[in-house]
């Protein structure tokens, strides 16, 4: 294989894993949190895993299938995170429920998975393919709608190894700086409305403010 086949090769390669994590990007955060998913986990997929592995060494893709499945993996977890962060009137909302451990390790394996077969699928049998990519097809498949509309989290995520950054991810990441800090000040306003001092209340919402802009900007730079 000369340089210019290799360089289409992995052009096409990363075309198939963009398609791969829109596909994804269509789950929402709660969508994700309802999966329930056990996958075996046996020989017959280190099998399928090896062969990916090999094709990617004999075509100089290895790099590459390597940022796949990391990418594969931060995206699932970048998602559960962005639903256990919702915004609510007065703060934040943690710690909501998010599956079991089983079902999460369970989603991460099937998108990883999915993205090895995306980088070497013109290298290998299909069938081959096909079996490590299934799982990761039906999680599509659960999708309600076009976008994730999942969270400012999700929205003002970094864009993944390779990707170029956006403009309206920046102004997500702004604006959301922004609507915490609104929400902060409306609820410094309500606590002086309700017989707290004044300038308390004031001091209150902004130090919560800076707190809240604080979080949007380092789950931006994740």
């Amino acid at each position: 294989m000369d340089e210019q086949q290799r360089e289409h090769g992995d052009v096409q390669a990363r075309a198939r894993l963009e398609a791969l994590f829109e596909g994804f990007d269509r789950l929402t955060p709660d969508e994700l949190a309802h999966v329930g998913m056990r996958r075996d986990h046996g020989e017959a997929r280190a099998s399928l895993l090896r062969v990916c592995a090999e094709a990617a060494e004999k075509h100089g893709r290895t790099e590459l299938l390597a940022e796949a499945r990391t990418q594969a993996r931060e995206a699932v977890l970048n998602r559960y995170s962005a639903g256990s962060l919702h915004p609510t009137f007065i703060g934040l909302n943690w710690g909501l429920s998010q599956g079991t451990v089983e079902d999460r390790v369970s989603v991460v394996q099937a998108l990883e998975d999915a993205a090895a077969a995306a980088v070497v699928a013109d290298l290998v049998d299909r069938d081959v393919a096909d079996a490590l990519s299934v799982d990761a097809e039906h999680l599509v498949d659960l999708s309600a709608g076009d976008v994730s509309d999942g969270s400012l989290a999700h929205a003002i995520a970094p864009p993944a190894p390779g990707l170029h950054d956006t403009g309206s991810r920046k102004a997500a990441v702004g604006f959301g700086a922004l609507v915490v800090g609104v929400l902060a000040i409306a609820a410094g306003l309500l606590a002086a409305g309700a017989g707290v001092a004044y300038d308390i209340s004031i001091a209150t919402a902004f130090v919560v403010g800076v707190v809240g802009a604080g979080i949007v900007f380092a789950l931006s730079r994740r």
